[in-house]
């Protein structure tokens, strides 16, 4: 596994690390946490869809489309905005966002050259059903 598979991977740490210690809070062990869970969960969300809707940038200077680089600017607004909402419904949308940045990325770049390989998209699409469950995870567990 090249080293970019295995930081993609490590990147769910953060989600299933902010799951375990609110879970922890939520017993009792562990009340002067420094940090509120569920908030750094929605922040490392919107952290890393943003993140990964940017790199939609550099791929979009291989090709001539403009659509990934207004669809980048939107999904890294959109994350945005669910910082601002309540937690429940950031829960809900940000998920959507995963979701809908796989589909457009491999829409657009199925048939590029450019670095899009069969294993890439197989990757892609493991770790964004995995942060979806994570997501779903997170709403039965807090509401």
């Amino acid at each position: 596994m090249k080293i970019w598979q295995w930081l993609s991977y490590l990147g769910l740490i953060p989600f299933v690390a902010c799951l375990w210690l609110f879970n922890i809070s939520i017993n009792g062990t562990s009340n002067d946490l420094l940090f509120d869970p569920q908030q750094a969960f929605l922040f490392y969300s919107s952290i890393i869809l943003s993140f990964l809707a940017g790199a939609l940038w550099r791929k979009d200077t291989l090709n001539q489309h403009i659509t990934m680089q207004i669809f980048s600017n939107f999904l890294c607004l959109y994350a945005f905005f669910c910082l601002f909402i309540p937690t429940f419904f950031a829960l809900i949308f940000l998920p959507i966002g995963y979701l809908s940045l796989f589909l457009v990325e491999y829409i657009l770049c199925k048939n590029k050259e450019h670095g899009y390989t069969q294993s890439y998209f197989a990757m892609r699409l493991v770790l964004s059903v995995l942060v979806i469950l994570l997501h779903a995870t997170a709403l039965m567990s807090w509401f």
